[in-house]
């Protein structure tokens, strides 16, 4: 197992994945795509985050909100809420403004980033092109997390464009092979999708998704903005250590349906509650 960080950090992780779980798919006139997912460490639920959609034939829009439940909610409570609007060029995703909010121990954090008209997809990986301006409140505390480097951020996309052309290539060659660099307004890192087969998921709840998948193995690397006590670096992350499950919960519509991290206190799981997926098409 990966000693990347304590748990509740690692649990931002895969929210962090989660979010950008949306549709990958060529759109014409205006489709609607609401989501929900609910996180548990072992058997115990902590948290559960929203996705509402909007994919338009030029461009998208995102509201995400996430939230710690039951004992995590008692013990470290955590609202978060994420909106971004972005541009569709030539079938690929891009971000043009990208907005972070979160509250946690009473104090919040906010980051406001917009990309440049230009920003865009480069090669046959998913690596954003362009200048992004970001307003944070507060500032990074350079004690407590390292520096954002210029070289990181420019030409970094968003992570939930990075995702979102991930999922149109799984769509279109059934591969999940992509590499990004990736900004959030807070952090910079680098992150790969590797190809680890097929399977085919059990129901293990009553609104779990059954059926077959397309396995994928994330790798990521961060380069700026993570805590300097972290224990991120600690060991070389293996694919194995996040797995990403991806269906075709309607025609053309590919999705994670689950997604289960591993960290040294035990396995995160979040899974897309089926009944909550609405889809509407305008």
């Amino acid at each position: 197992m990966i000693r990347i960080r304590p748990v509740t950090s690692r649990l931002a992780v895969v929210l962090a994945i989660l979010l950008p779980s949306a549709a990958a798919f060529a759109q014409t006139g205006s489709t609607s795509l609401q989501l929900t997912y609910e996180v548990e460490w072992g058997n115990l639920d902590v948290a559960t985050t929203t996705a509402d959609w909007v994919f338009g034939e030029d461009r998208f829009e995102l509201v995400a909100t996430s939230q710690t439940v039951g004992i995590t909610d008692a013990l470290r409570k955590y609202r978060g809420r994420t909106e971004l609007t972005g541009r569709i060029r030539d079938g690929r995703y891009m971000p043009h403004r990208l907005s972070l909010s979160g509250l946690s121990k009473g104090r919040s954090r906010e980051a406001f980033t917009t990309w440049a008209p230009g920003t865009g997809v480069t090669g046959t990986g998913i690596t954003g092109t362009g200048i992004s301006a970001t307003e944070r409140q507060p500032d990074l505390d350079l004690d407590k997390v390292f520096p954002l480097s210029a070289e990181e951020v420019d030409g970094a996309t968003d992570p939930f464009s990075a995702m979102l052309n991930a999922l149109d290539t799984i769509r279109q060659t059934g591969s999940c092979k992509a590499s990004a660099r990736i900004y959030d307004g807070l952090r910079t890192s680098r992150i790969t999708l590797h190809d680890l087969g097929r399977e085919v998921l059990e129901k293990d709840r009553p609104f779990a998704y059954q059926g077959n998948t397309v396995v994928c193995g994330l790798v990521g690397t961060p380069t700026g903005g993570h805590q300097r006590k972290s224990r991120w670096r600690k060991k070389q992350p293996k694919p194995e250590d996040i797995l990403i499950f991806v269906a075709e919960v309607r025609p053309d519509i590919f999705l994670p349906v689950r997604i289960q991290a591993r960290s040294f206190l035990g396995a995160i799981t979040a899974r897309l509650v089926m009944p909550s997926l609405k889809f509407s098409k305008n």
